[in-house]
């Protein structure tokens, strides 16, 4: 059975409703610094589990499957880049068509376990290598 789907435009079911927030404060944890921070230098860090070796992107403070903390071992990651998934936005929240449809994707490291979400510029397909040209939260990546 695939999983894979691909709708079109029209075809998709949408939900409007409204969530009122007046304040959210999201503390990040010393590892979720260390990320952000490395996205301040360009970098994108992982955590590696002492025990399995997986690097874990974004980077956290535990391995889930050995239960042991990573977050004493954060590593720079230099894998290929590529596109997991991802969906084109052809309307903003108001029901508008946009002049340019958006592309946003999970973007997959090679030898990581996790993804980071991106804004994908250029004509997106999965499995494709991209360039990241913006260490923002999220992304912003070029396909090669």
């Amino acid at each position: 059975m695939a999983w894979e789907k691909r709708g079109t435009e029209g075809s998709l079911v949408t939900w409007y409703d409204n969530m009122e927030v007046e304040a959210y404060v999201y503390t990040a944890g010393p590892v979720g610094e260390a990320f952000i921070k490395g996205l301040n230098d360009k970098k994108i860090l992982g955590s590696r589990c002492p025990k399995c070796g997986r690097v874990y992107v974004p980077a956290r403070m535990y391995c889930e499957y050995c239960f042991i903390k990573t977050e004493d071992t954060l590593v720079e990651v230099k894998g290929r880049a590529y596109i997991y998934t991802y969906t084109t936005v052809y309307k903003d929240h108001y029901g508008n068509t946009l002049q340019t449809p958006l592309h946003i994707g999970l973007i997959k490291f090679e030898g990581v376990t996790g993804g980071l979400l991106a804004y994908i510029d250029g004509k997106p397909e999965i499995g494709k290598e991209v360039e990241i040209v913006s260490y923002g939260i999220p992304l912003k990546v070029k396909v090669k």
